[in-house]
């Protein structure tokens, strides 16, 4: 369906703007509104765990010439859920339990963009910033019964408490991105956009289409 949406995009805008001569000027800022869809990679104990959300994002730019501009925008994910297996230490042994994790992103970026083509529909463009992300987190656990092996040769019977956790950790994270904004008018665009945010890898990926003016 995104991709369907995006397609349409494509079609309409060049049509909208070949009935007459191409003359648009670059202005000196812009804002748009998007969404669009957001994976992220969460470390718990030895498990890595990657998840979808839905995703809303806001920001605004400045061009300093026709092609460079300085762009900031914040943007929100819904909370996403997944149950877990946590490793534990327990009564000298080692046993697992399951817990269900929750998290959400907020996330407020600064990126330098550079934009090719100037005076045209089509505008695409590289960037490179980083993200300051504040992530909340909810690990719920229920009482657990399990066995644990103690040395040098024992089943111990236990029940593992149950456990609710709840934090907000602040990251920082650099990021490349890169997009094209689709004149539909002088002033109007619509716009797609992927980016990858890394820290030992890729480790966050977004994918966003929406709308926005300049002035």
């Amino acid at each position: 369906m995104r991709l369907a949406v995006v397609l349409l995009v494509c079609a309409i805008a060049p049509a909208s703007v070949s009935a007459q001569p191409i003359s648009i000027q670059l202005p000196r800022n812009d804002a748009s509104v998007t969404i669009g869809w957001a994976g992220g990679e969460y470390e718990l104990s030895r498990y890595d765990n990657w998840r979808g959300s839905f995703l809303v994002a806001a920001g605004g730019g400045h061009y300093w010439t026709d092609h460079v501009k300085t762009e900031l925008d914040v943007s929100w994910t819904n909370t996403g859920q997944r149950q877990v297996y946590e490793d534990l230490q327990f009564l000298g042994g080692v046993t697992y339990a399951t817990a269900i994790h929750r998290a959400r992103d907020i996330r407020v970026g600064a990126a330098q963009i550079f934009q090719f083509g100037r005076n045209a529909w089509a505008h695409p463009y590289i960037g490179i910033g980083v993200d300051s992300i504040w992530r909340s987190t909810t690990i719920d656990r229920d009482v657990q019964s399990r066995t644990i092996f103690v040395p040098p040769n024992r089943n111990v019977p236990v029940v593992l408490p149950p456990l609710h956790e709840r934090k907000t950790d602040v990251l920082g994270q650099p990021i490349l991105k890169t997009g094209v904004k689709l004149y539909a008018s002088e002033k109007a665009f619509f716009s797609t956009e992927l980016k990858l945010g890394i820290r030992h890898n890729v480790d966050h990926v977004v994918w966003k289409i929406g709308a926005g003016i300049d002035f």
